[in-house]
C-alpha cells in the first residue's frame, strides 16, 4: 500500500491525550489523567423555554419607522447584550407585567414629542410614565386590539415572575444608539411572538461560508448487484443521459443543472433548479427483493446462504460517472446562471471517475457506442470501497 505520509512512522500518529509521565521522581509511574467530562459544569438550557427561545433570536429585519419627523429603527440583539438599566417602567398587559429598562438618555429619546417642555430626568416618575403612554399611544392602541388587552405603563420594574426571559433591543435615532432591555414572563413571551413576527420579520442568514460540493457528471446508469459484481476492467457499460457536448451539475442529488464545455471550461446553461422526483423504476425490485422468504436461522452463521446471496445480486446499484467536483460556496452556488464559466481541470476525453451509490469506487474512460455514449472500466475496487491511488 502506498505511503500517503512523510512524516517518520514514530511521530505521524499522536495520542489523542497526554499521557507522558509528569511525575517529579524518577520512581512515580503516575500519568497524566484525563478528567471526564461533567455535565454539571455545562451551562444549561431549559428544554422548556428552547424552541421559544430559538424562535424569538432568529435573524430578524430591523423595523424602521418616523419618530416625530426623524428616521429611528429598532433592531433585535442578543440576549447576553449589556444594558444600562439606570431608568426602568413597567407595561402592564392585563394581569402580565413587562418591565423595560435602558439608560436615561435612552428613555430621554423615547419619550421625544414636539409638544414636550421638559427633559425626561425632571419630570416626576408618574407623571412620566402618563406621558410616555401618551406618546406611545400610536403604537400601544393596535397592540392593544391585537392582544385584546388594555396596556398601562407604571413607573420602576415590576417583581420579577419565576420563570422569565428577556428580549434585547437598540434604538437606533439620530446617529445616536441606546441599548434596551425588555423582561418578560415565559408565556408572556409566547403570547407576543406573533406580534414580534410581524414587526421584526425574520431574515434568513446568506451562510455564503458554507462550502458545498458541485459534482460534475457525464452520466449514469442502473445495474443489479449482481451486474456490477460481473464487471471486469475492459468491461463497457452504456450511459443514460449521456450526451457529447454537456454534462449534469449535481448539488446534493437535491439541485442540478446542465452545462456545456466551452474552451475556458464549462458554461452552465442556467441556475440551480429543484430536481424533479425520480420515477421508482427499482421500487418493484426492492418489493421482490425484501417479499423472497427469510433465510433460516438455524443455518450455520460461518457457511453464508447461497440462495441468500443470490438475493441480494438483485439489489439496485447506481453506477455515475464523474468528470470532477468542485467546491463552491453557497454565495457563488446562488450567482450561478446561464452563462456562468466553471473551472474543469479533467479533459472529458480522458479517465472519469466511476462513483457507485455515490462513493468512488473506480475509474473509466468514455467511449463512443455508434450515436450513443459509454465507460469502459479501468480499475474497479470491488471490495474495498474506493478507488485505490490515483
Amino acid at each position: 500500500m502506498t505511503n500517503l505520509s512523510s512524516a517518520p512512522p514514530e511521530t505521524r500518529f499522536q495520542p489523542l491525550f497526554d499521557t507522558t509521565d509528569t511525575a517529579d521522581s524518577p520512581g512515580d509511574t503516575t500519568a497524566a489523567r484525563v478528567t471526564p467530562l461533567a455535565i454539571s459544569a455545562l451551562p444549561r438550557v431549559e428544554a422548556s423555554r428552547l424552541a421559544l427561545h430559538n424562535a424569538l433570536h432568529v435573524l430578524r429585519q430591523p423595523l424602521g419607522f418616523d419618530w416625530h419627523g426623524h428616521v429611528a429603527s429598532l433592531r433585535l440583539l442578543d440576549q447576553n447584550t449589556q444594558v444600562e438599566q439606570a431608568q426602568a417602567i413597567t407595561l402592564c398587559l392585563g394581569e402580565e407585567r413587562l418591565t423595560l429598562s435602558g439608560s436615561t438618555r435612552a428613555f430621554d429619546r423615547l419619550s421625544q414629542h414636539p409638544e414636550r417642555l421638559r427633559e425626561w430626568h425632571d419630570v416626576d416618575a408618574e407623571l412620566a410614565a402618563m406621558w410616555l403612554e401618551v406618546v406611545w399611544l400610536e403604537w400601544l392602541e393596535p397592540l392593544e386590539a391585537s392582544l385584546g388587552a388594555g396596556i398601562r405603563l407604571i413607573p420602576g420594574k415590576s417583581a420579577p415572575p419565576e420563570s422569565t426571559m428577556r428580549l434585547c433591543f437598540i434604538l437606533e435615532l439620530d446617529g445616536e444608539s441606546h441599548p434596551l432591555a425588555l423582561d418578560l414572563a415565559i408565556p408572556t413571551a409566547e403570547r407576543l411572538l406573533p406580534q414580534l413576527d410581524r414587526a421584526f420579520p425574520a431574515q434568513r442568514a446568506p451562510a455564503n461560508g458554507i462550502i458545498s460540493t458541485l459534482r460534475v457528471e457525464c452520466g449514469r446508469q442502473t445495474l443489479t448487484l449482481g451486474e456490477f459484481r460481473s464487471l471486469r476492467p475492459g468491461d463497457v457499460v452504456m450511459l443514460d443521459t449521456a450526451t457529447d457536448d454537456e454534462v449534469q451539475l449535481n448539488l446534493a442529488d437535491h439541485f442540478g443543472c446542465r452545462a456545456r464545455f466551452g474552451e475556458t471550461g464549462l458554461q452552465a446553461t442556467g441556475p440551480l433548479i429543484a430536481n424533479r422526483p425520480e420515477s421508482h423504476a427499482n421500487s418493484s425490485l426492492e418489493e421482490s427483493v425484501m417479499s423472497e422468504p427469510p433465510v433460516d436461522k438455524k443455518e450455520s452463521p460461518t457457511q453464508p446462504s447461497l440462495e441468500a446471496d443470490a438475493v441480494m445480486d438483485n439489489l439496485p446499484v447506481q453506477l455515475t460517472c464523474e468528470l470532477g467536483r468542485l467546491e463552491l460556496s453557497l454565495g457563488e452556488l446562488r450567482k450561478l446562471g446561464e452563462g456562468s464559466v466553471l473551472p474543469l481541470e479533467r479533459q472529458p476525453e480522458r479517465a472519469v471517475d466511476l462513483v457507485v451509490n455515490g462513493r468512488r469506487m473506480g475509474r473509466g474512460r468514455l467511449v463512443a457506442i455508434g450515436d450513443a455514449i459509454g465507460v469502459q472500466i479501468v480499475r474497479l475496487a470491488l471490495d474495498e470501497g474506493h478507488a485505490g491511488n490515483d
